[in-house]
């Protein structure tokens, strides 16, 4: 079946010869990385000349080579979103030391997901102990779109070539919970 349909291509696109095409000796399909039988791969499947000689004969502008398609990219269905998702989530690491010199520090990630399809995340980390404080302010770790299946949360902005999975998720009661590269995080709803 793959061998008529590349000669109806080849046809279809003009290609002929003096020759007759010889078919090859097996009804085995023809697979363009690999040569069929006493045959080379790049063979261009050829017309015989037609029987009415008023008929014109197409003249070949280049040689037809099959090739393998290219995969299709493994991407969601467009514009799927998980409904539950949207909102304004939040994942804080508190760290406090112990003993006399009490310090705390802080860091707080926010993940921001529209109805829309957009998505922020930023990052603000502060602390403090006895005798000094920091504040980081507010980092923007990602700014794109997001998608989601049920399962797995995609995101895509510059320079990501399409929506990439960014991390698995599931629910516990009101908690999202969300394993990555990042580890396994817990988010609380804030909005």
């Amino acid at each position: 079946m793959r061998r008529q349909f590349l000669i109806a291509a080849a046809l279809l696109l003009g290609a002929c010869s003096q020759e007759a095409a010889t078919p090859p000796a097996s009804d085995a399909p023809l697979i363009a990385d690999q040569p069929a039988a006493a045959e080379p791969v790049n063979q261009v499947a050829q017309k015989a000349p037609p029987e009415d000689p008023a008929e014109p004969v197409p003249v070949p502008a280049q040689p037809v080579v099959a090739s393998p398609a290219p995969a299709p990219a493994v991407q969601p269905p467009a514009a799927e979103r998980d409904a539950r998702l949207v909102g304004i989530w939040v994942n804080e690491d508190i760290i406090n030391s112990g003993g006399g010199d009490f310090a705390s520090y802080t860091t707080v990630m926010t993940m921001e997901l529209y109805p829309d399809g957009r998505v922020v995340q930023y990052t603000e980390s502060i602390g403090g102990g006895g005798d000094w404080s920091y504040d980081g302010g507010r980092t923007i770790d990602f700014d794109g779109q997001w998608r989601a299946n049920g399962q797995t949360l995609y995101v895509y902005a510059a320079p990501l070539p399409d929506f990439t999975p960014a991390a698995t998720y599931s629910f516990s009661g009101e908690y999202l919970v969300t394993q990555s590269d990042m580890g396994r995080l817990i988010w609380q709803r804030r909005g």
